[in-house]
């Protein structure tokens, strides 16, 4: 093979992973602003918050289209294109959940939002920066292995500790909560919170699966 080649299929393997990391920090940042959102008392500033995290979303499809352009122009791609399509829609899906969890509480508009919420939200944050990192690695696998590995599996750990916190506080509604439409609300953003560390998981499972492969 000569070397023009060569640093043509380095390109083509390398011009996903900007995409892939352009997906991971809209999602980082909407995360962002649902952490903002949990905290605030002011409706019009949920609003505004929502609105925010609703344009990351917009983006994030945006990007997932231009990703599908690069996958059907590719003649080499770094890794199967069956994973590399579940590693985007993943992405994606984490994105649109942690908008889902912004429109929930929108619409539900709660009389308050306990603590449980707001961790389990802190949480989802968390788990968005650390998709990020995972992100940035990605490019060089092999190498960063072991790091990616550790990453993944602090996602894992976030969901196990999620799982806690919403067998907790369903609980507690019941025991505590005596106006029945507040509570059928707490209920419905806790699962939505909770359903979206459940989609960050999948990501990091996705690149769990690629490091397997690629071992």
């Amino acid at each position: 093979m000569g070397l023009n080649n060569i640093f043509t299929r380095e390109k083509r393997e390398k011009h996903f992973f900007p995409t892939y990391l352009k997906q991971a920090e809209t999602a980082q940042i909407a995360a962002k602003y649902l952490k903002e959102l949990v905290k605030s008392d002011d409706p019009e500033e949920r609003r505004l918050l929502t609105r925010m995290i609703k344009k990351q979303e917009t983006t994030g499809d945006e990007l997932l289209r231009e990703f599908y352009i690069e996958l059907n122009e590719a003649f080499v791609t770094p890794f199967d294109r069956e994973d590399m399509n579940a590693l985007a829609m993943n992405l994606d899906m984490f994105l649109d959940f942690i908008n889902h969890s912004a429109k929930t509480i929108l619409m539900y508009n709660p009389k308050k939002i306990d603590k449980q919420i707001k961790e389990i939200v802190d949480n989802i944050h968390e788990d968005a920066t650390t998709i990020m990192e995972v992100f940035s690695l990605l490019d060089s696998l092999g190498k960063n292995h072991q790091q990616i590995g550790e990453l993944c599996q602090k996602v894992t750990l976030i969901e196990h500790s999620v799982d806690d916190i919403y067998g907790d506080y369903i609980s507690y509604l019941f025991e505590n909560e005596k106006d029945e439409i507040e509570l059928l609300k707490y209920k419905e953003i806790a699962q939505v919170v909770e359903d979206t560390t459940d989609r960050a998981k999948e990501v990091t499972s996705t690149v769990k699966s690629l490091i397997i492969k690629e071992s």
